[in-house]
């Protein structure tokens, strides 16, 4: 029996595994999570390594032609303010003089050049809209 968010019997699919890795993230951001928040991103990064693969799969049919996403209110998607954004640049940039692995560091710096990118947006945005 194939299920339709399953690629093959054993193996959900990207979109699956990412609905599961929006609710850890949602969890993990919990405040009343903070003592299992180790746990949680252990978790996370088990179906973060599931996701990789399931990436390298092909597209499943029943995934082909998918409807646009509606908002299913898990996250604010509310734009930054460029306050917001400076702190989490500054967090980020904590990150990457802490963290001696070297890939992630790599990581890290992109996601950085991407939130310097927005901030930099944001400060140009329309009629007078800049804090």
């Amino acid at each position: 029996m194939n299920d339709s968010n399953s690629t093959s019997e054993n193996t959900p699919d990207s979109w699956s595994i990412c609905d599961s890795c929006r609710l850890l993230a949602n969890a993990i951001t919990n405040p009343k999570n903070t003592d299992s928040r180790t746990y949680l991103c252990m978790m996370m990064q088990t179906q973060l390594e599931s996701l990789e693969t399931a990436l390298a799969m092909p597209v499943p049919e029943n995934r082909k032609t998918l409807p646009p996403m509606p908002d299913d209110g898990i996250f604010d998607n509310t734009e930054l303010e460029p306050a917001e954004l400076c702190d989490q640049c500054r967090a980020l940039n904590y990150a990457l003089i802490m963290l001696s692995n070297k890939m992630v560091q790599e990581v890290i710096a992109f996601i950085l050049c991407e939130r310097l990118e927005m901030l930099r947006h944001s400060l140009f945005a329309p009629d007078g809209e800049q804090s």
